[in-house]
């Protein structure tokens, strides 16, 4: 699939790997480790990810989250989420991870941008060429020349396009980020902390972002241990995404 894509107003062509990849089926319902056969990943039995949500800050943008659905037509009751909490989430990061869960394959295009207050302009716009499968998908803006300022409340979306001549019946999800220092405490405990143990560090001190990619990090290298599915879809769950599936493969992502 070709991606099309623009930063900063400059327009780009991709062609290399698809930004969208398909979901594999192999790992769709994987089977539970049966003990006493020989080479068979054993999961270790999952961890309860606590998210203490930070006091409420809409910065004055309303609403914070916005999921799309749509019932008829091409894109018959495909439903698209950002998978962030109802609130202005928290980053440390200059160029974070951003997921969103698609429902069921979009047979139209898919077109994910970041905006900045004031500015009409997106930082990052991203179109796809063809359609995009179900399952949760990322954006890894590491990838990209665009880095987010500290303390700027920044609105990413999803859109699917219905219809390239309608704009207006496009299906879209939307959400809020805002990149923030650690305080010292957590810096320290990160600094010392292994991989495994910083998903839990994150959502305890309210950065979303952090936690929901760190945890999903670790599923992207071992998909088949389904304790760390469950603690994912335990922390989407405290924030109502409770109709996101725990198996839904993680997309490899630009």
């Amino acid at each position: 699939m070709k991606l099309l894509f623009l930063v900063s107003g400059l327009v780009f062509a991709m062609s290399a790997t698809p930004c969208f990849t398909q979901t594999t089926n192999a790992l769709a319902n994987p089977q539970p480790p049966t003990s006493g056969q020989p080479g068979t990943p054993v999961s270790a039995p999952p961890k309860l990810l606590i998210f203490h949500a930070p006091a409420g800050d809409s910065g004055g943008i309303l609403p914070i989250r916005v999921g799309g659905g749509s019932r008829g037509g091409v894109a018959d009751d495909l439903s698209v989420e950002v998978l962030v909490p109802d609130q202005v989430a928290f980053t440390t990061q200059a160029q974070p991870s951003l997921y969103w869960y698609q429902s069921k394959e979009a047979k139209t295009q898919c077109e994910v941008s970041v905006t900045e207050p004031k500015n009409p302009t997106p930082l990052l716009l991203l179109k796809s060429s063809a359609a995009t499968p179900p399952g949760i998908h990322a954006i890894r803006l590491t990838k990209f020349n665009i880095k987010l300022k500290p303390n700027v409340l920044y609105r990413w979306s999803v859109a699917v396009i219905v219809d390239p001549e309608n704009r207006s019946q496009d299906i879209i999800a939307t959400g809020v980020i805002k990149r923030i220092d650690p305080s010292p405490e957590l810096a320290s405990k990160l600094s010392q902390a292994s991989d495994t143990d910083k998903p839990a560090l994150y959502a305890q001190n309210g950065i979303w972002y952090d936690a929901l990619q760190s945890i999903s990090d670790q599923i992207d290298h071992a998909p088949q241990d389904a304790s760390l599915r469950e603690e994912r879809a335990g922390l989407l769950k405290q924030v109502g995404m409770d109709g996101v599936q725990m198996n839904a493969d993680l997309s490899k992502s630009p």
